[in-house]
């Protein structure tokens, strides 16, 4: 009886267990298939986490550790397993018929199964991404990574080699290098840096002071070069050999404030002022860059002439005018890159406006000097495009400049019909000027630099000459202009500037550009201010908090570009009143409704959302309306997209991705979506070459 008995638990193990197993598999299939998305939720949350995690890292300029790069691919592949199983609904509607038709039955078993094994793989694969760190520090790639500008020099050879000196004695932490503006000490702290890093004795970070110390910025700049988190100071700074270049010192700076105190670490400072560094900031070592010697001054002008100066009487011209430079180098190069292929007639020029020079002081000649360089520029158009530059500032981003000059209609656009056509005449307008040196070249090809000297010569240009009104960032406002001189003048900029009070209307019936980013956010703009500038055609108010725009906006019949970044605003209704805009940007500014009335911008162009971060609401089909427009730039987190199955308007509270459909001009698209299901068939232009769409739901960029 006993061994009967366990022959009958046998023929249960090997049988009744595994059917029940299988019976389970069948009666389950939809708690199975139940559990299998609830577990691919939870992954997708876990990505989530991880891509959080990997983009902040990555803003850092820190790598990305290999094995969580492996597992985000493996949850890509598993999520998408899972999704391809999980899509065919048929296999959760199928009834459960308790085995009575074999092909049903295994047809129900297989998936559920499936289901039960994809999901103890997500659960796995889930686990596996309790990471303790998902990135690591690497040394930071910065603008010194080759020598171009620099010259070796025996007048700059000597003193870098003595400053790499000081840089390595334990007892000297703090170095100032002073001189004239032009006189080459960005330059030369650029090869320091170089040297610095390729000897690998530093980790180097260089930072632009400028005028009106911004304590926050510099501070932030350097914590990314380093990857450090900004927590009030940059004490950790001192875990490693790191040296610290801050560029173009104006006034006192407490290092101890911007959280480099004392002997943290290596700091080395320019300025035009030796009492400055010493006295004010405590340097312990001064050191002057001297302007070049004439021969060395003739040997760089050669350089950049080449070819030119084998005739021999252009020759003894250029030896003559490198002479009158004085040794300062800018000038030494403005001169020799303007003068590059030029008849004898020009260089003769340019040695008679030196002659008319002498006895003067040398920021003076180099103010001729540029000016005259200036003169030599080919075309009405790229002379503009520098004053213009001039008037917005020392630097300022690329896409401003379009947004200014194509609203402003410049001669340089005649013939041009796109977006893109406009902006790659920009950039070889913007080359130009770069190889005449009255642009800086820089590593960021978003961001256009001016030298001091140039910007000072170029703001005096357009003041003088084209009725031009520019204050920057370290200029007082006094009061406003005479009469006479605002019925004339076309351009005014007030960047950053502290203006007590707005005029009730400003009487400017020539004025074409209006920029004003003020001091004071909460600065009131009259009713009537806009009332007397009928020909504007740009206009910029940055950083500007308001109720709404002032009713004499609809005055600006003409304006073409209308730019509201980085303000606080309620009601934007009026806008659709100027129906001649073609540039609309808000970028960075607060607001939660984009309100029907942009509809009505039917020449729109270009309409920049981005960083929006408080966008809820885009009112049913303004997007559709727009017709015209080539560029749409969202990355802003709004992603409230209505789906295409609401057929009825009226039913809809927000802006559906179809609507992009009718815009068969867009080249250029960047929007955020939670998921594909967001995502209409065939609703992109066939014009689309630009494209980045972030997929919230997956923390995956397109």
């Amino acid at each position: 009886m006993e061994f009967f008995s366990i022959i009958v638990e046998k023929i249960a193990d090997y049988t009744i267990e595994p059917v029940a197993r299988q019976v389970g598999c069948v009666i389950y299939l939809k708690r199975n298939v139940d559990n299998l998305n609830s577990e691919v939720e939870k992954l997708v949350d876990a990505k989530g986490r991880v891509q959080h995690s990997v983009d902040e890292a990555l803003r850092k300029c820190h790598k990305i550790e290999a094995d969580v790069e492996k597992w985000l691919k493996k949850v890509d592949e598993m999520i998408a397993e899972a999704n391809e199983f999980l899509k065919d609904e048929n296999q959760v509607k199928k009834k459960c018929l308790f085995g009575l038709c074999p092909s049903l039955i295994s047809s129900r078993y297989r998936p559920s199964r499936k289901a039960t094994k994809l999901a103890q793989k997500v659960v796995e694969i889930q686990k596996a991404g309790a990471f303790p760190s998902v990135s690591y520090t690497t040394p930071p790639e910065d603008i010194w990574t080759s020598r171009v500008g620099y010259h070796a020099f025996e007048s700059r050879f000597s003193i870098v080699t003595e400053i790499m000196k000081e840089l390595t004695d334990s007892n000297i932490h703090m170095i100032g290098i002073y001189g004239m503006a032009g006189v080459g000490k960005t330059t030369l702290v650029k090869e320091i840096a170089r040297r610095a890093e390729k000897q690998k004795l530093f980790k180097v970070a260089k930072v632009e002071v400028r005028q009106n110390t911004d304590l926050n910025r510099i501070q932030k700049e350097i914590a990314e070069k380093f990857g450090l988190e900004l927590n009030g100071d940059l004490t950790m700074a001192g875990r490693a050999r790191i040296l610290v270049i801050l560029d173009d010192v104006w006034e006192m700076l407490d290092l101890e404030t911007l959280g480099l105190p004392f002997g943290i670490c290596k700091v080395l400072l320019t300025s035009r002022k030796r009492d400055l560094l010493s006295s004010e900031i405590g340097t312990q070592k001064e050191l002057r860059l001297e302007v070049l010697e004439e021969e060395e001054s003739w040997s760089l002008f050669e350089n950049i002439v080449a070819d030119n100066v084998k005739d021999l009487d252009i020759r003894d011209t250029g030896i003559q005018v490198s002479k009158r430079c004085g040794g300062l180098p800018i000038l030494v190069v403005t001169l020799a890159k303007a003068l590059r292929g030029k008849s004898l007639h020009s260089w003769g020029e340019a040695l008679r406006l030196q002659k008319m020079c002498e006895g003067k002081e040398m920021h003076e000649k180099a103010y001729s000097g540029i000016e005259w360089s200036y003169n030599q520029l080919e075309g009405e158009e790229v002379k503009s495009l520098l004053l213009i530059c001039g008037m917005l500032g020392k630097f300022h981003a690329f896409v401003d400049l379009l947004k200014y000059t194509k609203g402003l209609g410049l001669s340089l656009f005649e013939g041009i019909n796109t977006m893109e056509e406009a902006h790659s005449r920009l950039q070889s307008l913007v080359d130009k000027l770069k190889d005449s040196c009255l642009l800086l070249d820089t590593t960021d090809k978003e961001w256009l630099e001016m030298h001091d000297l140039t910007h000072d010569v170029a703001r005096k240009i357009a003041s003088r000459d084209q009725q031009f009104l520019s204050l920057i960032n370290g200029d007082e406002f006094k009061e406003w202009p005479n009469k006479e001189f605002l019925e004339k003048c076309t351009l005014i900029s007030f960047h950053w500037i502290n203006i007590p009070k707005l005029p009730e209307q400003l009487e400017c019936p020539k004025l074409q550009l209006f920029k004003l980013c003020a001091t004071k956010k909460l600065l009131p703009i009259p009713h009537n201010f806009f009332k007397e500038m009928k020909e504007l055609k740009v206009l910029d108010l940055t950083k500007i908090c308001m109720q709404s725009l002032p009713p004499s906006i609809h005055f600006l019949k003409n304006l073409q570009t209308l730019c509201l970044d980085q303000c606080e605003l309620r009601n934007i209704a009026m806008v659709g009143e100027l129906r001649s805009l073609e540039i609309l940007s808000f970028v960075g500014s607060k607001f939660k409704l984009l309100p029907k009335e942009i509809g009505q911008l039917t020449r729109l162009r270009v309409l920049d959302l981005r960083v929006c971060s408080q966008l809820e609401v885009i009112h049913p089909n303004v997007l559709s309306s727009l017709t015209k427009l080539e560029e749409l730039l969202m990355n802003n987190n709004f992603t409230e997209w209505e789906i295409e199955d609401v057929s009825n308007i009226s039913e809809r509270s927000n802006a559906s991705l179809s609507e992009l459909k009718h815009l068969s001009n867009l080249t250029t698209l960047e929007v955020n979506v939670k998921g594909a299901f967001q995502l209409s068939v065939n609703c992109f232009s066939e014009k689309l070459v630009n494209f980045k769409i972030c997929m919230a739901m997956y923390g995956i960029g397109l």
